[in-house]
């Protein structure tokens, strides 16, 4: 076992022992409060529980000469106001897909493409922002991670609410670019054959599939908004297991991390699974469950970059690709982020 392995596995029994301890206060209905002051600010933003990536911003303003900063946000948001020295990445530039016989797969290569045009380099140890840790952030961290990237990877918790340190405003100057070698990852994602082959009665194999919609289009609520009219066929995976990624967050930062395990591990039935992959309807909003499994433990957490689209849309025999509709596999959560990261801000 190599020491990243120990590690996860003593991530693993530590929030085990905090998912007993935290299980009565899973559900967060605390306010909306203010926070008055820098240190205050800091505070509420570190990281509650033993979890990889994410840090505080304490952690960034003791590290920020030692890391390149990432903002993950729209441009109008970046131009307003970032960072000091932020680099801001187009989400446009790191979604996109190849198509395979065996399905849409991450395309690394224009990934690394875009990280070098944005003066990254393979080894340098990168944080990335938003306006919370919502989706858009840990698409880039995925893409990151996909394309093979040699340094730490790290996610500001609370987003750019949370920095009191230096910012800047107006258009940035373009970084100097570097030459970035991708070096593709595909133990991170899995393909819509993998997963029909892992479907078929015979294989015996400890699979947890997660999706990470809204419940009305995991269920193909008629008449639902939530329904994708690109879709020839409505509702879910057969055998996927429902938590909305909005689920993850407490006010835009990560939840606790001993809460989060059990809502997994126990409620969702995740903690026998070997591998689990996550999806949605397309490649963006699954990356933040990703993450947040990887955060806490779970040592094989893979993406289905395809998404239920591709896997509603397929030609043939459906019979392979099966969706269900009828389930009680959906499991209630709240959580909130905001609108510039992917969902409409909340305070329960």
């Amino acid at each position: 076992m190599d020491e990243s392995e120990r590690n996860r596995s003593t991530r693993r029994a530590l929030l085990k022992a905090a998912a007993g301890a935290s299980a009565a206060g899973a559900a967060s209905t605390a306010g909306c409060v203010a926070i008055s002051t820098p240190a205050d600010l800091a505070a509420a933003n570190e990281p509650r529980g033993n979890v990889e990536y994410f840090v505080g911003p304490s952690w960034l303003a003791e590290h920020r000469d030692a890391v390149k900063v990432l903002d993950a946000r729209q441009r109008d948001l970046f131009r307003r106001e970032r960072i000091y020295g932020a680099r801001r990445v187009p989400l446009s530039e790191i979604t996109v897909r190849t198509s395979t016989d065996d399905g849409l797969v991450p395309d690394a290569a224009s990934f690394a493409e875009t990280f070098g045009g944005l003066g990254i380099e393979p080894t340098d140890d990168v944080v990335v922002y938003g306006a919370s840790v919502g989706s858009r952030v840990t698409r880039t961290v995925f893409s990151l991670l996909a394309s093979g990237h040699e340094g730490d990877v790290r996610i500001l918790n609370g987003g750019l609410g949370a920095w009191n340190g230096r910012i800047g405003t107006g258009r940035a100057s373009s970084p100097s670019e570097t030459t970035y070698d991708a070096d593709p990852q595909e133990d991170l994602w899995v393909t819509r054959e993998w997963v029909a082959n892992r479907l078929e009665p015979e294989i015996e194999d400890d699979l947890g599939l997660l999706d990470v919609r809204v419940p009305e289009a995991f269920l193909a609520a008629a008449g639902s908004d939530a329904l994708d009219p690109r879709q020839e066929r409505h509702g879910h995976v057969a055998g996927a297991v429902n938590v909305h990624w909005l689920g993850n967050l407490d006010r835009g930062r990560l939840r606790d991390a001993g809460e989060l395990y059990s809502l997994y591990a126990n409620d969702a039935g995740l903690a026998d699974a070997s591998v689990v992959v996550v999806y949605e309807d397309e490649n963006v909003d699954s990356t933040q469950t990703w993450v947040t499994l990887r955060a806490i433990g779970f040592s094989d957490v893979r993406l289905y970059e395809g998404g239920f689209t591709e896997w509603s849309n397929v030609e043939g025999d459906h019979g392979r690709y099966p969706v269900e509709t009828a389930t009680d596999a959906v499991i209630d959560v709240e959580g909130e982020a905001t609108r510039d990261d992917g969902a409409d801000f909340t305070c329960n």
